[in-house]
């Protein structure tokens, strides 16, 4: 059975995440005119047109990625403001701290999310 998270882990921890948050926010708003369709007077060649298509798809796979982890993070947040924050939303058990430290926005411990994704 892990340790309970400590009022200063967590206060850290909340930190960690506010922080977080504010940087795939920023990531997204950065990223935002790249995302936006390849129009063909933008390139002149059939090749550069269809290397600014790939890049495009590759932008808009990773701000999709980040939209969700960013989600995740709103989520953490919502539980660090109710009290439940650091426990496994599965077995109600203790998400350690390093695996907080790590991904502050972890909603299950280790062998849940071990579980769950073996199947």
């Amino acid at each position: 059975m892990e340790q309970e998270l400590s009022a200063s882990q967590i206060q850290a921890l909340e930190t960690d995440l506010r922080q977080l948050k504010q940087d795939l926010e920023g990531l997204l708003d950065t990223t935002e005119s790249g995302a936006k369709p390849v129009t063909l007077r933008d390139n002149t060649g059939r090749l550069s047109r269809m290397d600014e298509m790939h890049n495009q798809s590759i932008l808009v796979a990773n701000r999709n990625l980040t939209r969700n982890r960013l989600k995740q993070v709103l989520v953490a947040i919502t539980r660090v403001d109710n009290d439940t924050y650091g426990r496994c939303t599965i077995c109600d058990e203790p998400i350690p701290y390093p695996r907080l430290k790590a991904y502050p926005e972890a909603d299950m411990c280790l062998d849940c999310k071990g579980e769950m994704e073996n199947g």
